[in-house]
């Protein structure tokens, strides 16, 4: 991808090469990185400067934003070739990382980055602008996910006990593992992982026979205690399906927003669960 004088000679040619991330106070930091060559010229004069880039995500091109160079550069010609790297930051808001991690859903995400600069021929300065698309695959999205320290999803209180009762510290292992793989876009193993999670407290929570019967005869007359147990009840038979298949012998899938939905749940159970105990 190259920006050309107004006779078609090459000023600087721009390959995108990668993309990384850092933390930002309050934000997220996209780094793109852009190798650039420029070839020979007898008669330099030609310069390519004042440059940005638009960032563009996702199929539909959506605009994320705006990038600038991590230093000012001027891209001169002269006899010689050169060759380097230039680095586009952006900073985007954790609103912005989430809808990406919505667009995505567990694979790779798509970039454009519409590289925009003045140009000077020696005759003629203009502005110019040149489209390079870039595929993250779903290691290396996962990877600036990491750098930047990203915590996607919803806040929920969980315990920090320095000793947890065994089946806490099975929940818990379980919890870490399907957030895991809500990154990784598998979300039957999510939904399969919380309900390990549930499974290792429910059955020490309250007596759940009991709930499981007043549910059959009158459930009028449930406390608010045994509705709470019925609702998680009603999250473990949900969660059935990922381990078995359904009652046509198939088997069953789930999307994003239900796997979303069974770990915020899952978590907010954990939560609840301890603090019964304590």
């Amino acid at each position: 991808m190259s920006i050309t004088t107004s006779s078609g000679r090459i000023i600087v040619d721009f390959e995108m090469k990668s993309i990384q991330g850092a933390p930002a106070i309050g934000a997220y930091l996209l780094k793109f990185s852009v190798a650039y060559s420029m070839p020979p010229h007898e008669e330099p004069k030609a310069y390519f400067h004042k440059t940005l880039a638009k960032i563009y995500v996702g199929k539909n091109n959506i605009l994320l934003g705006i990038a600038n160079p991590e230093q000012p550069k001027t891209f001169k010609s002269s006899i010689h070739q050169q060759k380097g790297g230039l680095l586009y930051e952006l900073l985007i808001s954790k609103d912005a990382l989430d809808e990406i991690e919505r667009i995505r859903v567990g694979e790779g995400i798509e970039f454009k980055l519409d590289i925009i600069g003045e140009y000077y021929d020696g005759l003629n300065q203009l502005c110019d602008s040149i489209s390079i698309p870039y595929i993250a695959n779903q290691k290396e999205w996962i990877d600036v996910l990491k750098l930047m320290e990203y915590r996607g999803g919803i806040l929920l209180e969980l315990p920090m006990d320095i000793r947890p009762s065994d089946e806490v510290k099975t929940a818990l292992t379980a919890i870490e593992k399907a957030k895991e793989q809500l990154y990784y876009g598998n979300y039957d193993d999510v939904v399969a992982k919380c309900r390990i999670s549930l499974e290792s407290i429910i059955s020490n929570w309250g007596d759940i026979k009991t709930v499981r019967n007043q549910v059959k005869t009158n459930k009028k007359c449930m406390s608010k205690q045994q509705r709470f147990f019925h609702a998680i009840d009603q999250i473990v038979h949900f969660t059935h399906l990922a381990h078995h298949s359904d009652e046509d012998g198939e088997y069953v899938s789930f999307t994003r927003s239900e796997a979303v939905f069974v770990l915020g749940s899952t978590m907010s159970a954990i939560s609840s669960y301890v603090e019964s105990k304590n």
